[in-house]
């Protein structure tokens, strides 16, 4: 694809790259437009510097002649000649001429002392007389020579000399032979002791010339301007008019500088302002000065942007084409490749986006199969390491590796974990499925956690078990194996009330010995039938090859067997639950036993327990109730001796109330003789159903149901209801606490009694004795 193909498509990345290198290329233009300003900006306060340089000059020339003309305008007033004049008044004597002639002469010796004064006059105000260096006149002859302005009359002009007291500079139209001059006049009032008398007034007439002799020397284009505090144009030059921007409230601030019109043409006005008259000190330079030191600046930034122009659009071009390429090449394999067809005008980028998104949606969907599959992949291997059965045309090695297998050493020990009781995870005395397999996540991830760091683990579920290989990561030992057993059966059963049985084998040495260890933990954990349910199993701990030969049958000779019947004809469960115990302790204790033995054991006991009960069934109603009871199929269905024993318990137990029913019927004052002994030691802390038991030598179970068959109420609810009438009646006498009146009804832990008065009275025993 080439340039001219694509340069009017915008959505192709050459666009994109194109306004990128434009953008990088305005740049250096933009940093040349900014140097312009900055050297503007150069010029512009050096040329402002320059002109608030002369104006300072110029300031303090004019203010140190004013000051002198004011220490002069002092000296003049405290003279006792001037003051003297003051009391003259028409017609002037002799004598007054005299004194006109000296006090002039005295204003000659001032006036030579300034060469900045251009004439001194003291107008008396009593005599209406005027003195000047040359002569003397009267008010109106000083009009005539100087006034503010032409068209100003007498009167307006008289009015000025009419103030209590004068010291202020004005401008003036100075008369000199024939000519108005530009001048400033400074006056000073001249008072005495008296201020009812109309006293002096002394005024200095400065030329404008004299005054802008004190510039310093400028350009010939600059202009300059004095303005006092009432806004009067004090002196200029270079001024053809007033102007706009000559005003003194415009002029804010003590210094500045600014752009504005004079004449039509734009001009730099700078100025300043006296600390000592207040006047604005105004200097303006045409703007055409900036630029004259601007022009070179200009051609330089000039050529410089047209040279980056001209080099940037070629570089910008040559990168364009040498960047484009690849992209281009990687977009017709990606077509290619993928099948996804390129159309003109579609972003490269986006076409690449939408490529790669394809690509990877398929990796993820296939990792996403794998992943879902992987555990039972992996299980299945495992299970097959158990089993030995193990692909002969696939090496071990790669098929650890392909399941993530990474072995820490040659040692192996296999732990095998029977689920016993569900706990918490049981329903209707049944797991649910989902609750099953979420029990062994649980068993995995405890043993994992519980294996550590130091050794691995390889869990799997095998015939509806976890088996777990462990791989040692240290030094291989026996006692880490039953830790590790310990600790997971003691978690599972505190946290979740879980029963296992755990089955461990011996230690084997490379991954042909794992099987052998499985075998071990079967075989371990089929000697639960004589060691119970619920316990750990080592392999190590089973009775030896050379005792079980030694060891070929067990204990249960005919005369224990024939006194083991009599007792149970006889009704005595005690004396036939202790043969039945001293049978299986003696058998279980050897530590000899072997599984078919233990087996044989059992079948032996149970035919004995249904001999007899068949013997005893002479009672259609007995025979009945017997055979009514679910004992015996869980008697038949028993897995371990221990189990057995527990169920062969519960059918004597049965078998052995109703022989004791056919014999009388003490058995029917039960519930009675129950009755008043709770009633005489409800106070007791440790009643309870198996304490009443005992009492009267039944089961506790069977008690319950007897008692509940007799009189409709649970024996537990009953030993509850009695304790709490009694705590109800202490209440209500309001003279114990509540912790006394539990520890008098029999509860030790205020928190059972609180509870379980709550559960029966809806309220706790506390409001209870509140509302009595």
């Amino acid at each position: 694809m080439s340039l001219a193909r694509i340069r009017f498509n915008k959505r192709s990345v050459i666009v994109t790259w194109l306004i990128s290198y434009i953008s990088v290329l305005l740049i250096p233009i933009i940093i040349s437009g900014i140097l312009y300003a900055a050297a503007w900006h150069v010029v512009e306060s050096e040329v402002n510097r320059a002109n608030n340089s002369a104006l300072e000059q110029m300031e303090q020339a004019i203010d140190n002649s004013l000051r002198g003309i004011e220490r002069l305008s002092l000296e003049i007033a405290l003279s006792k000649l001037v003051t003297g004049f003051m009391n003259t008044v028409k017609p002037l004597t002799d004598s007054d001429y005299y004194d006109l002639v000296s006090i002039a002469n005295d204003l000659r010796v001032y006036q030579t002392a300034n060469d900045f004064i251009e004439q001194i006059y003291i107008y008396y105000r009593n005599s209406d007389t005027v003195i000047s260096t040359r002569d003397h006149t009267n008010s109106r002859m000083l009009f005539e020579k100087i006034h503010e302005k032409d068209g100003m009359s007498y009167e307006e002009w008289a009015k000025f000399f009419e103030k209590p007291y004068i010291q202020e500079y004005a401008p003036i139209t100075f008369r000199e032979d024939g000519h108005s001059v530009k001048a400033v006049m400074y006056a000073k009032s001249v008072i005495l002791a008296n201020p009812d008398h109309p006293g002096a007034v002394i005024l200095f007439v400065i030329k404008d010339s004299k005054l802008l002799d004190n510039i310093p020397s400028t350009s010939d284009k600059t202009s300059i301007a004095v303005l006092d505090k009432e806004n009067r144009l004090v002196a200029s030059t270079g001024f053809e008019s007033r102007t706009d921007f000559l005003d003194y409230d415009k002029l804010s601030g003590k210094n500045g500088m600014f752009i504005s019109e004079d004449s039509g043409k734009r001009a730099a006005v700078s100025y300043i302002t006296s600390g000592s008259t207040g006047w604005k000190y105004i200097s303006t330079i045409p703007a055409e000065l900036y630029d004259d030191k601007m022009k070179y600046m200009k051609k330089l930034i000039y050529a410089s942007v047209i040279l980056s122009l001209i080099m940037g659009g070629l570089v910008t071009y040559l990168f364009l084409r040498k960047n484009y390429n690849p992209i281009n090449l990687l977009i017709r394999s990606f077509s290619v490749k993928s099948g996804i067809s390129f159309h003109e005008g579609s972003n490269e980028y986006g076409f690449l986006q939408d490529a790669l998104n394809n690509t990877f949606a398929e990796k993820e969907q296939i990792d996403r199969r794998l992943h879902q599959h992987r555990d039972a992949i992996r299980s299945h291997f495992l299970q097959g390491l158990l089993k030995g059965r193990l692909e002969q045309n696939v090496p071990i090695h790669e098929s650890l590796a392909a399941h993530d297998i990474r072995l820490a050493s040659p040692y192996f020990a296999v732990l095998l974990f029977h689920i016993e009781h569900f706990g918490k995870f049981e329903i209707d005395e049944y797991a649910a499925p989902e609750k099953v397999r979420m029990l062994h996540f649980i068993i995995m991830n405890v043993a994992e956690e519980v294996i550590g760091h130091h050794n691995q683990a390889f869990i799997t579920e095998v015939d509806n078990m976890q088996a777990c290989i462990i791989n040692f990561g240290t030094d291989p030992d026996s006692q880490e194996l039953k830790r590790i057993a310990e600790q997971v059966k003691s978690f599972l059963l505190d946290h979740f009330h879980v029963h296992l049985t755990v089955a461990i084998s011996g230690i084997h040495q490379e991954l042909y010995g794992i099987p052998s260890a499985y075998q071990q933990t079967l075989a371990a954990l089929e000697y639960r039938l004589v060691m119970g349910s619920g316990e750990i199993i080592g392999y190590d701990d089973l009775p030896s090859s050379e005792t079980v030969r030694q060891s070929s049958s067990y204990y249960y000779p005919l005369p224990v067997e024939h006194q083991l019947i009599n007792f149970v004809k006889s009704g005595d469960f005690e004396k036939s639950s202790a043969i039945i115990d001293e049978i299986i302790e003696i058998n279980v204790s050897d530590a000899s036993l072997s599984v078919p033995l233990a087996k044989c054991l059992m079948f032996d006991l149970i035919s004995t327990l249904l001999k007899t009960m068949d013997e005893i069934g002479t009672s259609s109603n007995n025979r009945a109730l017997i055979v009514k009871t679910d004992q015996i199929d869980r008697l038949m269905s028993s897995s371990t001796i221990k189990e057995m024993k527990v169920q062969i318990r519960e059918v004597l137990s049965q078998v052995c109330r109703f022989i004791q029913e056919d014999r009388g019927q003490e058995h029917n004052q039960l519930s009675q003789q129950v009755t008043l002994y709770v009633k005489s030691n409800y106070s007791e802390e440790n009643l309870n159903i198996s304490m009443v038991g005992d009492k009267f030598g039944l089961t506790p179970s069977y008690l319950s149901k007897q008692f509940k068959a007799q009189t409709g109420e649970a024996l537990l609810d009953f030993i509850s209801r009695t304790r709490l009438e009694e705590a109800k009646r202490l209440l209500s006498l309001q003279v114990l606490s509540v912790t006394d009146i539990a520890k008098k009804v029999g509860y030790s832990d205020m928190n059972t009694f609180n509870r379980i008065f709550k559960k029966f009275e809806g309220i706790t025993p506390g409001k209870y004795k509140d509302i009595q």
